[in-house]
């Protein structure tokens, strides 16, 4: 381990200091070039870019992986398809010789597409909760580890102090969440 505690770092600074803003008007890119970096669409606007180095993207705490907003669009995709159901059964409705069954079933020769992924949709976004609220012990237990890490540029490796296990940087994720390669869960 790092024994000069005066080039020892915590990771949290660690990758503060290699993540850089620019603010300003430019476009983000639409492809990650890093893995860990967000697109567009997960910052929110197009008036930030973002920057990451490999060690920065190596000691970052891992984000989710889904987009908070894109929780609900299951949900206004069914009230679209009922709306569109609702309007398309009333003009057949005004129609002369249409019976209920008609007004009722043919509007879903439009709207059917939307009713499934709407519902599709939904049903995924439950499974995402659902997995939220299981993980998210695991996940409080995981920051307090990775805020507690320091970084050593010297020799190039994580610890936890009063741990005396050392690691390195790529292996932060492996480390903070309990699991070694190939054994599974470590306890």
């Amino acid at each position: 381990m790092c024994t000069k505690t005066d080039q020892v770092i915590s990771v949290p600074g660690a990758v503060a200091a290699g993540t850089t803003y620019r603010i300003g008007r430019v476009r983000l890119p639409s492809a990650r070039d890093v893995a860990d970096l967000p697109t567009a669409a997960a910052l929110g606007a197009s008036k930030h870019l973002m920057s990451r180095t490999q060690l920065a993207v190596w000691l970052s705490f891992p984000s989710r992986h889904y987009m908070p907003w894109s929780r609900n669009q299951g949900y206004i995709l069914l009230g679209v398809a009922a709306l569109t159901h609702l309007v398309v059964a009333l003009v057949i409705a005004m129609g002369k010789d249409s019976g209920w069954g008609e007004v009722l079933v043919a509007p879903f020769c439009l709207t059917g597409l939307f009713w499934a992924l709407g519902l599709l949709q939904v049903l995924g976004s439950y499974g995402a909760r659902k997995r939220d609220v299981a993980e998210a012990p695991a996940r409080e237990q995981a920051l307090k580890v990775w805020e507690g890490l320091c970084y050593c540029p010297r020799d190039n490796v994580v610890f936890e102090p009063g741990v005396g296990v050392s690691f390195h940087p790529s292996e932060t994720r492996e480390y903070i969440f309990g699991f070694s390669r190939g054994r599974g869960r470590v306890v």
